[in-house]
């Protein structure tokens, strides 16, 4: 699943947690670039700077807790895209999972961390990013289309409208009652008319 490219970012201020995750991961994933950080600031400095594919962020931290970095992780529009999965010291606190998902977190693991359930929830976060970076991709496309669209319109129009007002030859625009919408300066011209006539 993953590529020489895949960067997972992994914030905990337990060193041996984050030696254990590293191992872990380097198992599973032999071809990623693993990250880590000892404190939150220090993890949103990395997440910025190097743009992971997948934060594993532990919730108990001192000065700044994972929610809290969760929630700067997540008000961030450069990096507010990237998949967090939250460790969390107890398998059945539902409110700290229901905390973390309403900040933005994406998926939970529990300790000690099962490393099948690991491998599996770090596949699920790598497919949705993904997933979504495709439609990002597609998105920032099509707008570029758009506009690149937009721009041939415009020009065009101002063609057309540089031809008819500089034409020799008098035309005229219609509504759909044969009333005059507008007229080009030959037509007025030829016939002698004013433009407010």
């Amino acid at each position: 699943m993953e590529n020489s490219k895949t960067k997972i970012l992994a914030i905990d201020d337990n060193k041996d947690n984050l030696i254990s995750l590293k191992a872990l991961i380097n198992e599973a994933f032999p071809n990623v670039l693993f990250f880590t950080a000892q404190s939150g600031e220090k993890g949103i400095e990395l997440a910025k700077s190097e743009m992971p594919d997948v934060i594993i962020l532990d919730i108990i931290m001192p000065e700044m807790d994972g929610y809290e970095v969760c929630k700067r992780l997540k008000a961030d529009d450069s990096i507010m895209h990237i998949p967090i999965l939250m460790v969390t010291a107890i398998k059945t606190d539902a409110q700290s999972r229901v905390k973390g998902l309403n900040l933005g977190a994406d998926a939970f693991l529990s300790k000690p961390i099962d490393h099948i359930e690991l491998t599996a929830q770090v596949n699920v976060m790598l497919r949705i990013k993904r997933a979504e970076d495709k439609l990002r991709d597609e998105k920032k496309d099509l707008e570029e289309l758009v506009l690149e669209r937009t721009y041939d319109l415009k020009d065009s129009e101002v063609k057309y409208k540089a031809l008819y007002e500089n034409s020799p030859l008098p035309y005229q625009s219609l509504n759909e009652d044969g009333s005059f919408i507008d007229v080009n300066p030959t037509w007025l011209s030829i016939l002698g008319y004013k433009r407010e006539e």
